[in-house]
C-alpha cells in the first residue's frame, strides 16, 4: 500500500488539510472516486497521522460535479487555499488526483474542534455562512433576518425557501451542495444537513438605521421598542419603506408617515 502521507499523483483519492504555524491539522477535505473510498482514505489518513476522529466534526459530505475538470490539485482548490488562509491556514495534500472518466467526486470535510469554535467566537454569522458557503457545504440557515440569499448564494448551488420534506429529499439526492432558507429550522433538524447558521433578528437599533438609510431621514430606534422580533427583519424594512411611500404619495407629511405606517406595522 502507498504511504498515505507521500505527495504522488493519485488515481483514487486525495487529502487535503488546512495547518496552522504549529502544524495542527485544523480541516480535512477528502476527494474520491466513491464514497465507501472516501471514507476509508479519511481514516487511514487520521490514523497515520495519529489524529482522532473525534477531535473533527463533519461539515460537508457529498458528491461534487467537476465541471470538467482532469485533476484535482491545491492549485484547482484556489478558492480554498484562500479560504483557509484568512484563517490562518496553510492549504497542504498528499498529491494529485488525476480524473480520467469520472465526472464527479465524492467528498468529505471536516473541522476540528479549535476552528469550529475560532468561527464561534471571531466570526459574525454573516461571514460564517459565506465561509460554509466557500468550502461548498451545505447549510440549513435559520433567515431571522430576512437576508435575501440569493445575493450571495454561488449559482450552482440548489437554494430552496420553506420547502416541503419531499422536495428537500429530492434536493438532497441530488448531492449537490444546497442552502435551506427558513424561519423555522426546527421543521428540517432531522434532514442530514451538515451546517445550521441562525442569521438573528436585526436589534432595534439596526432595524431603524437601516429603515433611516432607506427613508433618507432618521428614524427614531425608541419607535421599535418592544416591537415584535419576527419583524424585526429586512423583508419589514421593505414593507414599511412601501407603506411610507404610500402614505407620501397621498400628501402625508414623511414624520407623520412613517409614524402611521409603523403603528400599523406593529398591529394597532
Amino acid at each position: 500500500m502507498d504511504d498515505i502521507l507521500t505527495p504522488m499523483e493519485r488515481r483514487d483519492a486525495v487529502v487535503f488539510i488546512g495547518v496552522d504555524r504549529a502544524g495542527n491539522v485544523e480541516f480535512v477535505k477528502v476527494y474520491a472516486l466513491s464514497e465507501g473510498k472516501a471514507r476509508e482514505t479519511l481514516e487511514e489518513f487520521l490514523n497515520a497521522k495519529g489524529l482522532l476522529i473525534t477531535d473533527y466534526e463533519v461539515v460537508s459530505r457529498g458528491w461534487e460535479e467537476l465541471g470538467g475538470k482532469k485533476a484535482i490539485t491545491t492549485r484547482s482548490e484556489e478558492e480554498l487555499s484562500s479560504s483557509l488562509a484568512r484563517l490562518g491556514l496553510r492549504l497542504l495534500s498528499n498529491g494529485v488526483l488525476v480524473i480520467e472518466n469520472a465526472d464527479r467526486v465524492y467528498q468529505i470535510t471536516l473541522a476540528s474542534e479549535r476552528l469550529r469554535k475560532h468561527f464561534a467566537r471571531r466570526v459574525d454569522p454573516m461571514k460564517i455562512l459565506r465561509g460554509l458557503l466557500e468550502m461548498r457545504t451545505s447549510i440549513l440557515v435559520e433567515n431571522l433576518r430576512g437576508v435575501e440569499l440569493s445575493d450571495i448564494v454561488p449559482g450552482d448551488f440548489l437554494l430552496l425557501r420553506e420547502p416541503s420534506p419531499g422536495e428537500l429529499v429530492r434536493a438532497l439526492s441530488t448531492g449537490k451542495p444546497l442552502v435551506v432558507d427558513t424561519v423555522n429550522a426546527s421543521r428540517y433538524l432531522s434532514f442530514e444537513i451538515p451546517a445550521v447558521v441562525r442569521l438573528p433578528p436585526l436589534t432595534p437599533e439596526e432595524f431603524a438605521d437601516e429603515l433611516s438609510r432607506r427613508l433618507g431621514v432618521d428614524v427614531s430606534p425608541s419607535f421599535f421598542s418592544g416591537y415584535p422580533e419576527e419583524r424585526l427583519n429586512l423583508r419589514n424594512v421593505d414593507a414599511l419603506v412601501q407603506l411610507v411611500e404610500a402614505f407620501r404619495e397621498r400628501g402625508v407629511p414623511i414624520q407623520k408617515a412613517i409614524a402611521i405606517a409603523i403603528e400599523i406595522n406593529r398591529g394597532i
